[in-house]
């Protein structure tokens, strides 16, 4: 999982892959904390099938404004840089994956 860090394009990472899933967060959500070591593991789990980019929407604000994040945590799956589908709030793992599985 890569951290989108204000050195990065958000659009140089999405060309690196076909499937890029962005994960929206932030460092005070709760729910978020639970989520992102079950993001990291579908990651790994899925192989290599998708870039996956985690957003802080408070070092990132700009980015989170430009897809309209609303709630965290946000998980968008963007395919050659179009939004394909999105959830918001916490997953099991074995929904996420079926999810990614159904869309990538």
């Amino acid at each position: 999982m890569k951290q989108l860090t204000s050195a990065d394009s958000i659009d140089d990472l999405l060309s690196q892959h076909q499937y890029s899933l962005l994960y929206f967060t932030a460092s005070w959500c709760g729910p978020c904390k639970s989520m992102s070591p079950i993001v990291e593991d579908v990651s790994g789990l899925m192989n290599g099938r998708f870039n996956t980019i985690k957003i802080d929407i408070d070092n990132m604000a700009n980015v989170a404004a430009d897809y309209g994040i609303r709630s965290v945590p946000t998980l968008m799956l963007v395919k050659n840089n179009e939004i394909i589908d999105q959830r918001v709030g916490g997953l099991p793992p074995q929904q996420m994956m079926q999810w990614l599985d159904k869309l990538a």
